[in-house]
């Protein structure tokens, strides 16, 4: 991006400029307000230091971090104020050759130079760069409480400060992130680092040049900085507990050095002791939480990193210029918080590889024993030279910005993939409904659905299959469809079941054409006093949503239209397009120690179900894979009802969950006769969003959940509560053991590649597979009960079940009431035997709920 407007005349809308508080004024906040007044957002900015002066070290600005600036027109002169690098050269402690790094070359890969000044003279350039930005100093801030307004700063002197948002660039002891986050360690290196600036010449500094010097538990480096001056470091392995004024004397650090390369003992010896400084070298293990609501961290004050690899600063200039691009997109000021995540997220991945790179090289480049020595240099002396160049081009470029619209370019994940597979045989959605009280025009709705697309990416994506890869693309000029089913006041007020069992079920979203979603109005006219209702319906397909992603969906569709309909244009800020759900995972449940925790799992469930042979729902005649329809049976518990399940619940130690499925295993298993005692499998698909790194909201499109099936035992004519313990301590157990997180992998190695090869898996999980029935449970879903002029009711799941299933349940609690919805396979489960067993499963909770 080119061209910004210069200063404070870009408003967001033309309207007053949003203000930022920006917290420390390093180099990350300078660059920060830089950065922000570069489009047009107005800036405070605050230190607690009373006056501003850098430390007498040097850094370097890396080429990442000058293209990072060229990206807003920004152009700091540093060049003329310290010096290009030149040269790389790694060497042994005496000065002898291990390598000349191809340094130069990735520079000119990455399209930028590389430049090396001292701390001060970089601030030098942000400080006239700022300009007359407000720059308050000796402000500490003691705390921070955010408001509907924005959020509010207090300062230990009494003084506070409102702004729209936060950002908090104090630096590695950040009291914004103390805010944020609990107490935390910090994280020791093992080893002192002394830094030092000093007028120097020697016949082996040429102009440009980066000299770094490894021994046995010690480094050092030697840096042209410009005008004839050197910025040195060295380091040595010690203790953190010795203290550092023991340590800081110019004699111990020219003892240290001894018999080391002349160049470091002159260049040291020539510095006088009080431009020494003396420093512990710690970082913190990276977080993935940098902000709530409208605060954020930035630089060393989100991911403090050792210095190994001399991006720091570059990394804290990047955040500022990704974090400034980020609130310059269109919508950005419609959800500050929203647009604070977004660039959280797009900076994550970068200073979290950067972080654990650099504790890595630290490790290896401060190696103290003889074989991780021999290791590191010979790593460096027979590392072919591309190599290396591509490995530095690849850290000194500059991610690429992303669209101003983000979009789905990628290959279907394998759960993705099975999703879609399934549902070509037989169609596979979910139907989330809410039933809306209230004048609502269609027309409305039509804008706020427009609206709620152009939020989220995966609502714009169809599907590619060139027969062996599939893979998401954008469609963003296809709309999602909208269809509108009028009724007389005489209708049946259930007619939306009729709607989801004729039509929803009965049609498959068209994945080749997109979008993967579509909505269904049945507007019914009321009458005085009675209100008009208007039935609302999302449809999506199981590759972008989930039960909880859906009725997420429909409540930010409902309250779009309640912001349209005050008159305001409607929020255009579109939320990032994630990784697939796999990408996320934890790193033990990824590659081969997740393959290997997989398998365990399988085993063990094996193992169990040749012991146990569970018993499934009973199939009344087989029907073609590409016949099948799901069709589905409503029920609901009252408030009345919830409130005795919940207390009951309480009373036998069992969860809402593990009742439910016990109710449905006993009326399947009287529908089947069971006289004796026996062991049934039902399936409990469970949520996965909180164990993902980073976790994505309930907001965003995707599915998230993983079927865990419970081998449960049957005992003709007992109470349902040891049934409903089991299932409930079963599931804790498996959770806890992140059994559900394996699962996720099943698909990646036994699942089909595609259609063409399905059949034998889908045959497989029909006669053989544990999860032909399921309960999915989403729990209490505070679903709004008022929207703009309208009431709302009725919120509730149903699912489709395609080849996944005979029998599937699907409930939650919103509006005080539980919505219980019963979906079966037409013919497989006929739908007087659904109504049996969905009868039968509320007669079983009701009882057990009123027993003594």
């Amino acid at each position: 991006m080119t061209g910004v407007t210069r200063g404070e005349d870009k408003a967001q809308g033309g309207g007053k400029p949003r203000t930022a508080l920006i917290i420390g004024a390093g180099i990350g906040g300078l660059t920060a307000a830089v950065a922000l007044r570069r489009v047009g957002i107005h800036v405070e900015l605050y230190e607690r230091a009373g006056e501003l002066r850098a430390a007498g070290s040097g850094l370097s600005v890396m080429s990442n971090a000058i293209s990072a600036l060229a990206t807003l027109d920004i152009d700091l002169g540093l060049e003329k104020r310290g010096r290009t690098v030149e040269s790389f050269t790694v060497l042994d402690h005496r000065g002898r050759l291990i390598r000349n790094l191809p340094f130069r070359e990735a520079c000119a890969e990455a399209g930028a130079p590389s430049v090396c000044l001292s701390r001060s003279a970089l601030q030098e350039a942000l400080l006239a760069e700022v300009g007359d930005c407000p720059l308050h100093l000796g402000a500490t801030a003691a705390g921070l409480r955010t408001e509907s307004t924005g959020v509010t700063v207090e300062f230990t002197d009494g003084r506070t400060a409102h702004g729209d948002f936060l950002i908090g660039t104090d630096g590695f002891h950040s009291a914004i992130r103390r805010h944020l986050n609990a107490p935390e360690e910090e994280r020791n290196s093992g080893y002192l680092c002394w830094l030092g600036i000093v007028p120097f010449q020697h016949p082996v500094f040429t102009p440009g040049s980066v000299r770094h010097y490894w021994g046995s538990g010690q480094r050092f480096g030697l840096i042209d900085i410009g005008d004839g001056r050197a910025y040195w470091w060295g380091t040595k392995n010690i203790p953190a507990t010795h203290a550092l004024d023991r340590y800081g004397a110019k004699d111990v650090i020219e003892r240290a050095f001894t018999g080391w390369a002349p160049e470091i003992r002159e260049v040291v010896h020539a510095t006088p002791q009080d431009d020494i400084l003396t420093v512990p070298s710690f970082d913190r293990p990276f977080r993935d939480r940098w902000g709530d609501g409208p605060v954020t961290l930035l630089g060393d004050a989100a991911h403090p990193m050792l210095t190994t690899l001399g991006q720091g600063a570059a990394m804290a200039i990047e955040d500022a210029v990704v974090l400034a691009h980020t609130l310059a997109e269109p919508g950005a000021d419609d959800d500050i918080a929203r647009a604070l995540r977004t660039y959280e997220g797009r900076r994550r991945e970068r200073t979290r590889a950067m972080v654990t790179a650099s504790r890595e090289m630290s490790d290896l480049e401060q190696a103290a024993s003889p074989p991780r020595r021999l290791a590191r240099d010979s790593y460096f002396r027979f590392t072919p030279r591309a190599t290396l160049a591509r490995r530095s081009a690849q850290a000194l470029t500059f991610p690429a910005l992303p669209a101003t619209t983000p979009q789905v370019r990628r290959e279907l994940s394998p759960l993705e993939r099975w999703y879609w597979i399934a549902d070509q045989a037989s169609p596979l959605s979910g139907v989330v409904r809410a039933r809306v009280h209230g004048t609502l025009p269609v027309a409305l709705l039509r804008r706020a659905l427009d609206a709620l697309q152009a939020r989220h990416p995966l609502l714009r994506a169809a599907i590619s299959s060139d027969g062996g890869t599939a893979a998401f693309r954008p469609v963003d000029d296809r709309p999602i469809p909208l269809r509108h089913v009028t009724l007389s006041p005489q209708d049946a007020d259930d007619h939306w079941e009729h709607e989801v069992n004729e039509y929803e079920f009965e049609h498959g979203i068209d994945w080749r054409e997109g979008p993967l979603l579509r909505a269904t109005v049945i507007s019914r006219p009321g009458g005085e006093p009675r209100k008009d209702t208007h039935d609302l319906l999302l449809t999506a397909s199981h590759c972008i949503a989930d039960g909880m992603t859906g009725l997420s969906l429909l409540r930010q569709w409902i309250e779009l239209a309640g912001h349209l309909s005050t008159g305001a244009e409607p929020p255009a800020t579109s939320y990032p397009a994630l990784p697939a759900a796999e990408d996320l995972l934890p790193r033990r449940h990824r590659g081969a120690r997740g393959a290997a925790g997989l398998g365990a799992l399988m085993l063990r469930d094996q193992q169990t179900a040749r012991r146990l042979s569970p018993q499934r729902v009973t199939p009344q005649r087989n029907v073609p894979f590409e016949r099948r329809r799901t069709r589905m049976v409503h029920r609901t518990l009252t408030a009345e009802q919830v409130d005795g399940l919940l207390a009951a619940c309480k009373r036998h130690g069992a969860t809402v969950h593990g009742t439910l499925a016990a109710a449905m295993v006993t009326a399947v298993a009287q529908d089947a006769g069971t006289t004796a005692p026996a062991h049934f499998a039902i399936g409990s698909p469970v949520d996965f969003r909180d164990r993902l790194h980073p976790a994505p909201s309930y907001d965003d499109a995707g599915s998230y959940a993983a079927t865990l099936p419970s081998y449960v035992p049957y005992q003709p004519g007992t109470a349902l509560w040891p049934m409903a313990r089991f299932i409930s301590e079963d599931l804790a157990r498996r959770t806890r053991r992140e059994e559900h997180l394996s699962m996720v992998n099943l698909l990646r190695w036994a699942g089909p590649k595609s259609p063409a090869r399905a059949k034998g898996f889908m045959e497989f999980m029909d006669t053989k597979g544990p999860l032909n029935l399921c309960l999915s449970n989403l729990g209490r879903y505070d679903f709004p009960e008022r929207v703009g002029p309208w009431r709302i009711s009725d919120a509730q799941l149903v699912a489709g079940i395609s080849v996944t299933g005979a029998l599937i349940a699907t409930a939650n609690t919103s509006h005080g009431q539980l919505a219980w919805n019963f979906s079966h396979i037409d013919g497989v489960v006929t739908p007087a035997r659904a109504r049996t067993v969905a009868d039968a499963s509320v007669r079983a909770v009701l009882e057990a709920s009123t027993a003594p």
